[in-house]
């Protein structure tokens, strides 16, 4: 390399640095600060594809050390597959970490030159970083950076396994190889030594691009109404989210065709079965898409479907989301993601894999659906109901935080004419407020007095009248005192303005109770002070013919 005129370094990507620095100049200009990294990330990529460049975002690098793969780099975005572009939002100015991690990405990649840019100041700042000749110190900084996969480590400097070989590879999305970039060999010592072979220029070596054909496929693809490049923004949008959720067992996840989690977590129980349940979130989507609020959907699907196996005993394992729609929105497809990876986290579950589909024609424009599937764990010996429910036996109620994910096509159409805008003055929210809370989980609350527990029932779809039956004996009846306790105001304003009869209220609605706990009555004071949140004795098992009976 050479210097020009201004003593600057010269590299075979001036041209493209000059270029893609003019586009980071216009995504400061245009967002400025205050925004998250993604952002900057998104539009920073959009306007190099305008611009005819070819670029990828979150580019995956693997990470092998001999014959194994430990891990992964992320580049921020991977120009004309030969530039390093990481983008940062700092509060303060770049520092050496920035640059280090930036200088793992070019011996990673073999590139020449890296682009670092920190959009989280009033003016842009940035920096060109050169690989430099001498890259012995490369190593101590792979550690900061590297995604590495559950189970497998690093190896320090000086120990035994520094001896292997280490090698990074870029995964090829358009012709399914590996282009293997650059190989280190790592000595004895603490130092790292680059293979002459490596030297070679990265375009030598990288996979070829997408073909006349391909590019011509997909546009008529596109002309049929499904937007591949949609879908990839979706994914691009929900993928922090989603790996925020993986614990130490999911081995491959969002990228995969298919989710792998290590089973032998199963180790632990003396006699483990799996419980798996699939749900859907139902018309409620149909609310929350005209409210422009989708994030509490996520968390919706996620926490009905615990509830649906906590019923049983089992605690969580992992979850797999199905979100289809007319016609992908990215961003509220990436917020519906978003909202499930939470709820997914919350509960300490995995968030394993999933669907964004696009079918025009099925269904209805600015229309989209949510179902997921559910897979936990419990002991053999401890799976719900008991056998020993018994006449006597007492309901804990335990609240919702409102209708849940049922009863909504009822609902909708008694409020058809209301803007969901409007302030409910007996909530002192508004409409949409109350209509579109999440359904809460019940898992954090339960799971440790599960040993107490004889029973559970989840109040969905059927309300009391059909879901407490489900666990129940042949030879009982539940009684469900109706002033044990009062249901919150939207209720009243739904059987009023619906003028439905109280009977059918209890059998749609949950009517603010949203989980059913049955207990020996000897233990319910002490099961009603292990858990910590306001419970009610809602009612008692009797001898019956397995029916619910409503007393006022």
């Amino acid at each position: 390399m050479s210097k020009n005129k201004s003593g600057l370094v010269k590299t075979p990507l001036d041209d493209l640095t000059y270029k893609v620095n003019g586009l980071a100049m216009q995504v400061q200009r245009e967002l400025k600060s205050g925004h998250k990294e993604v952002f900057y990330q998104r539009r920073l990529k959009e306007l190099c594809l305008e611009a005819g460049l070819e670029v990828d975002m979150e580019k995956r690098v693997e990470v092998w050390i001999g014959d194994s793969m430990v891990g992964y780099l992320y580049l921020d975005l991977w120009v004309e597959q030969s530039l390093v572009v990481e983008c940062k939002t700092l509060n303060h100015d770049l520092t050496n970490d920035e640059l280090s991690q930036t200088l793992v990405y070019l011996a990673a990649t073999g590139a020449p030159v890296g682009m670092l840019y920190n959009f989280g100041r009033t003016s842009l700042e940035y920096r060109r970083i050169l690989r430099p000749t001498n890259m012995q110190e490369w190593q101590k900084y792979l550690y900061r950076v590297v995604w590495t996969l559950p189970g497998t480590t690093l190896p320090l400097d000086g120990s035994p396994e520094f001896t292997q070989p280490i090698r990074f590879s870029i995964v090829s999305p358009l012709a399914n190889q590996l282009a293997v970039l650059e190989s280190k060999e790592v000595s004895t010592s603490q130092s790292v030594g680059i293979r002459e072979s490596a030297k070679e220029s990265v375009l030598e070596s990288t996979p070829i691009r997408e073909s006349v054909k391909e590019s011509v496929l997909e546009s008529a693809y596109e002309n049929s109404g499904v937007s591949i490049a949609a879908g990839n923004q979706s994914v691009d949008l929900m993928k922090d989210a989603v790996r925020s959720t993986y614990t130490p067992s999911v081995l491959a996840g969002i990228g995969s065709f298919g989710g792998l989690y290590d089973a032998s977590v199963l180790k632990v129980f003396n006699n483990p079965v799996l419980v798996a349940s699939t749900d859907g979130v139902g018309t409620k989507v149909k609310l929350a898409a005209q409210a422009g609020r989708y994030r509490s959907i996520g968390h919706d699907i996620v926490n009905h479907c615990i509830n649906d196996i906590l019923v049983q005993g089992a605690r969580p394992l992992f979850f797999m989301d199905y979100f289809a729609t007319s016609k992908l929105t990215p961003e509220v497809s990436a917020e519906v993601v978003t909202g499930i990876a939470e709820a997914c986290k919350e509960s300490g579950m995995a968030l394993l894999g999933g669907e964004t589909a696009e079918m025009p024609g099925v269904y209805q424009p600015n229309e989209f659906d949510v179902a997921g599937t559910i897979v936990g764990v419990v002991e053999r010996d401890n799976i719900l109901p008991r056998k020993n429910l018994k006449a006597g036996d007492v309901l804990i109620g335990l609240t919702s935080s409102g209708p849940h994910t049922n009863g909504y096509s009822l609902i909708r159409k008694i409020f058809a004419d209301t803007p969901l805008d409007t302030i409910l003055p007996e909530l002192d929210i508004s409409l949409a407020d109350a209509l579109l809370a999440s359904h809460r989980s019940y898992y954090s609350v339960i799971y440790s007095v599960l040993s107490e527990v004889k029973a559970l029932a989840h109040l969905t779809g059927g309300g009391f009248i059909e879901n407490i039956p489900r666990i129940m004996p042949d030879d009982l009846d539940a009684v469900i005192r109706l002033d044990a306790w009062t249901p919150p105001p939207l209720w009243k304003r739904i059987q009023s303005e619906g003028h439905i009869a109280t009977g059918e209220m209890y059998r749609v609605f949950n009517m603010g109770i949203g989980m059913v706990i049955i207990v020996d009555k000897r233990k319910a004071a002490e099961v009603q002070k292990l858990i910590s949140e306001p419970t009610f004795i809602i009612g008692e098992l009797v001898k019956g013919k397995k029916k619910v009976r409503l007393v006022s």
